[in-house]
């Protein structure tokens, strides 16, 4: 490499005196030729020419040859740098080993949770210009519902009457489950169903054929999906124009959707249209049931405040029109995202400050390592100064020796999180919203990088900048003494032992915090029994069980076979299973007003007469339903604890006249019993009200789940269900079989992940901080070993060295936890919200967290310990 030349003077003295020699020296040769000074100096710089634009030229040309010299020297230096870490990372294999572990852990750890939070809070909505898209739900201030679906003829109230829209999206709320047959058999698809402006609002165009219009509402055709189009038909593009068997009758596909397009209401393998015009022709129907989801675009100047206002507007309007229906109803207007993210939002943001706060312990710990490091080499170091090497580049070699193992640890971190991301999408996680993306894009991976080298920095420049400081002289006359370390290391050591304990005493206690709440949320009792019970769905086909006859008897007959299954101890069926998404009805009771402004809607559902019994739910008093309960009969109703202390305060509910539409058509039913609560969402610590019928006398219902109470696994009747099934109609599928254990247990899902990612960063950082505070010690007595060795000589003690030590190491852990309570309130705020049972600073949680952090650290105190007091005065001083 050629020597390298400093530019001391600016370009444009250099130009200057170059420009004056030439113009000299031309002067000089025309005073020769005879010229007098004057003439010769005019024609010299005649000969020039533009004086001014050769010196701006010549200025230009030697700046950016300098430029291009100093990049090129940049590179240079950066190569050689690199080429030492990389040489320095060799030469201590097992700590760059165990530092690149660390780093992977910190890092691929933020990069996993990076990319989840990427996904749900950063990315574009996949939707045309999704942040013009709202959705709109029905509030309903007496029954405590303040993001409910709307009907249909509320849906044509707002298409008609609210300009702040320019398009509407309608849907059916969730997804659902329909049997599609061919000539392999039967097997179930995941379905949706949209009303014809659905794609156009969202913008989503066909990925072969046409997407559903207003024009197929009525119509038996579909669009598949792209994987439904893939999986079931190789992705032949002659699907087009297809007939399939959907539900024993023929539907033409007419469109495949993009690849990758997950709708508001989840996942579907096929949607198909809906017809809102029948619903909201009828004056009853259209407006009582409300089943409907909207997500609107806001037209050009509306906002969604814009939007709000309009739709209160429209809400007062429709209580005076429709006083038994819309009084009482208002809407809310939400951001598409915020309302598809909803609750994931604090967790998300939880688990990405436990990361960054994970991927701190680290830094702090690989500093303080490789301040042990530095320390060991102040002798090479003080050569090189005093040998003329610039403290600069030495800061920055040594920099970059931190950004090598840095890179080296974000390259395995990212193995790591792609590896964790696999996993979690094979979750399912159902808390997050449908469009989330699980998996490391350009962008996260770049973001990833950016930060590895950040972290290099962080941990890489306190020792650096130390080793930028030393004098060669003092340096090389303490290492020829064998001097202790200095107080300015020691004390940096103690702030990185004490940031290490601070902060993974936030850790510690927001994960024993949201374990605590965990187990209290899974431990609240349900009010049923779900262990050993087998649940599965039966859809009954319009078009060959038309008639509430039809599909009595079949239900009947599948009930009775189910029963006679060997290890099946009880069967019962239900129209659905309690969930925190079941319908709600209309609630009316005779010559009691509602309390609240407008109608009250409260779960409801038919049951089979052993379904109390099964699910273990008890009788309060009164009755449940027998055979008395029969077609004829006056329709019978039993409520939960809940309803009958909320509406009948003061008076037994038994033998009182209620109406929950649509039961049985309209008629007026009587409360036979009560029943103790059921929690249809274990998140909540109070059940809310729920009314059940009689199938006996609902027929209104083409489902049904039915529940197996076995004597063994549930999961092994199965296929037996199934035959049983077969047996009746074998073009029907026996939908979604599983455990209702296991259906329980999911809906703790969303709470479970966030514990368990939690725990496992603060399991993470108790492990590196203690082995922090193992490092450091060690360090710290190693350098002072010959201090000790001179105060046994002295005639200290050993115990008295032990204390002294185990001082220092007190003094460090009571400033770590002192500060580390800082940082306790502000994660038990932060979890505040997701705490179920628990209060933000539960003694219990925060004391085990303390005491499990001291506990290590103490321990990895030991060895320090043990070697200080054992320090030889003969060998020390030899």
């Amino acid at each position: 490499m050629s020597p390298r030349i400093p530019f001391s003077r600016p370009a444009r003295a250099e130009v200057d005196d170059e420009l004056a020699f030439h113009i000299e020296r031309r002067v000089a040769d025309y005073v020769a030729r005879g010229m007098s000074p004057e003439a010769a100096r005019t024609a010299a710089l005649a000969r020039l020419g533009d004086l001014e634009g050769v010196r701006s030229e010549c200025t230009e040309l030697l700046s950016a040859e300098r430029r291009a010299a100093g990049r090129r020297d940049w590179l240079d230096d950066l190569r050689q740098d690199v080429r030492h870490g990389v040489r320095a990372a060799r030469r201590a294999p097992l700590f760059s080993l165990l530092a690149v572990v660390t780093l992977a852990l910190g890092i691929g750890a933020n990069a996993a949770v990076f990319g989840v939070v990427k996904s749900v809070l950063l990315d574009a909505l996949p939707y045309r210009d999704g942040r013009r898209l709202v959705q709109v739900f029905s509030r309903f201030d007496a029954s405590k519902l303040d993001r409910s679906s709307t009907s249909p003829g509320v849906v044509g109230d707002i298409a008609e009457r609210a300009r702040s829209f320019a398009g509407l999206a309608v849907f059916n709320f969730g997804t659902f489950d329909v049997a599609y047959a061919d000539e392999t058999g039967a097997r179930t698809l995941t379905a949706a169903s949209v009303a014809g402006g659905f794609f156009s609002t969202l913008g989503v165009p066909a990925a072969l054929g046409r997407t559903l219009g207003e024009e197929d509402g009525q119509a038996n055709v579909a669009m598949l999906s792209h994987a439904a189009w893939q999986r079931e038909f190789a992705g032949d593009s002659g699907v087009i124009g297809r007939s399939l068997r959907i539900e024993r009758q023929l539907t033409r596909v007419v469109g495949v959707l993009p690849r990758g397009f997950v709708g508001p209401m989840g996942d579907a393998d096929i949607v198909f249209p809906m017809d809102l015009r029948a619903a909201q022709r009828d004056p009853s129907l259209g407006r009582a049931q409300n089943y409907l989801s909207i997500v609107g675009r806001l037209a050009r100047g509306a906002t969604p405040q814009s939007a709000q206002r309009e739709l209160d507007r429209l809400a007062s309007e429709l209580a005076r029109e429709h006083p038994d229906t819309e009084r009482g109803r208002g809407f809310v207007v939400v951001p598409l995202r915020d309302s598809l993210v909803g609750e994931t939002r604090t967790p998300l943001v939880t688990l990405m400050t436990s990361a960054g706060l994970v991927l701190l312990i680290t830094c702090a710990n690989l500093a303080g390592a490789l301040l042990s490091r530095t320390i060991t080499r102040r002798k090479e170091f003080a050569v090189r100064i005093a040998l003329g090497a610039r403290r600069g580049r030495l800061v920055r070699q040594l920099l970059t020796e931190s950004m090598v193992l840095a890179l080296g640890g974000a390259a395995v971190g990212l193995l790591l999180a792609t590896a964790g991301l696999a996993v979690l999408r094979g979750l399912a996680l159902p808390a997050l919203p449908p469009y989330a993306d699980l998996s490391l894009d350009a962008g996260a991976v770049a973001v990833t990088l950016l930060a590895a080298l950040v972290t290099g920095v962080l941990f890489g420049l306190a020792p650096a900048v130390m080793a930028g400081r030393w004098q060669p002289q003092g340096t090389l006359r303490d290492e020829t003494r064998g001097t202790s370390e200095g107080h300015r290391s020691r004390r940096l050591r103690g702030v990185l032992v004490a940031g290490q304990i601070a902060l993974a005493l936030s850790l510690l206690a927001g994960a024993g915090l949201l374990v605590r709440s965990l187990r209290a949320m899974a431990g609240a009792p349900l009010g049923f029994t779900p262990d050993g019970v087998l649940t599965a769905r039966v859809q009954l086909p319009a078009s060959t069980y038309g008639t509430p006859e039809a599909r009595a008897s079949f239900f009947r007959q599948l009930e009775e076979r189910l029963g006679a299954l060997p290890g099946v101890r009880a069967v019962a069926s239900v129209t659905q299973i309690p969930s925190p998404t079941m319908s709600a009805n209309m609630l009316r009771i005779d010559g009691v007003t509602l309390p609240g402004d407008g109608p009250t809607f409260i779960p409801y559902m038919a049951v089979s007469d052993d379904y109390f019994a099964l699910m273990g739910i008890r009788l309060a008093r009164g009755r449940t339903f027998d055979a008395q309960d029969g077609p004829d009969a006056p329709p019978a109703i039993v409520v939960s604890e809940t309803m009958a202390r909320r509406y009948w305060p003061r008076s037994d509910p038994l033998g009182a006249r209620i109406r929950v539409s649509p039961h049985t058509a309209q008629r007026w039913g009587i409360v036979v019993g009560v029943v103790r609560d059921v929690r249809v969402d274990p998140a909540l610590p109070a059940p809310g009200p729920m009314a059940y019928a009689t199938n006996r006398q609902d027929f209104l219902w083409g489902g049904r789940d039915f529940l197996l109470r076995t004597t063994g696994d549930p999961t092994a009747l199965v296929k037996p269900a199934q035959r049983a099934l077969a047996a009746l109609d074998p073009s029907l599928p026996l939908r979604d079989p599983r455990p209702l254990r296991a259906i329980v247990d999911e809906r703790l899902a969303g709470r479970r992940l966030p514990v368990v990612l939690m725990s496992a960063f603060g399991a993470l950082a108790l492990v590196l901080a203690s082995v922090g505070v193992y490092a450091m010690f060690a360090a710290m007595t190693a350098a002072r070993e010959r201090e000790f060795g001179v105060r046994v000589a002295l005639g200290s003690s050993r115990g008295g060295i032990a204390a002294t030590v185990l001082r220092q190491g007190a003094a460090y852990m009571a400033a770590g936890l002192a500060l580390g309570a800082l940082g306790v309130v502000a994660v038990s705020r932060m979890l505040a919200g997701l705490l179920y049972g628990v209060p933000p600073f539960d003694p219990i949680a925060l004391g085990a967290a303390a005491g499990t952090l001291v506990l290590c650290a103490a321990i990895a105190l030991l060895a320090p310990v043990r070697r200080a007091t054992r320090a030889d005065p003969i060998s020390v001083l030899r």
